[in-house]
């Protein structure tokens, strides 16, 4: 039973790990006004996981050494990624509706 409870702690941190980031950047945009920022999250981390889980993959078959020192870094790089994508595509978003409703 301890191994259980280890093994889901250790997952609910490398879900925080991945998907925290993203949801501070959402929070963040929310509190600026972007009130769809929250809806777009699910999408996000699903595209998260199936990338870091690729990417894990992809150098197990490689057969790298240091596995567990792969699987950091890619959680690390996949996570601070999505989120520099979440916000520079919302921050797009909110530019072009501004210059479209300025012409308009």
């Amino acid at each position: 039973m301890p191994r259980l409870i280890l093994a889901a702690v250790f997952l609910l941190a490398l879900f925080v790990v991945l998907c925290g980031p993203v949801f501070a950047v959402a929070l963040r945009l929310r509190r600026r006004g972007d009130g769809t920022a929250m809806r777009q999250l699910r999408a996000v981390w699903l595209a998260q996981v199936v990338v870091a889980g690729g990417l894990m993959l992809l150098a197990d078959t490689a057969q790298l050494a240091n596995p567990g020192a792969w699987m950091a870094g890619i959680l690390v790089g996949v996570s601070l990624g999505g989120s520099a994508l979440f916000a520079g595509w919302r921050m797009a978003r909110r530019i072009f509706a501004r210059r479209s409703s300025a012409r308009g």
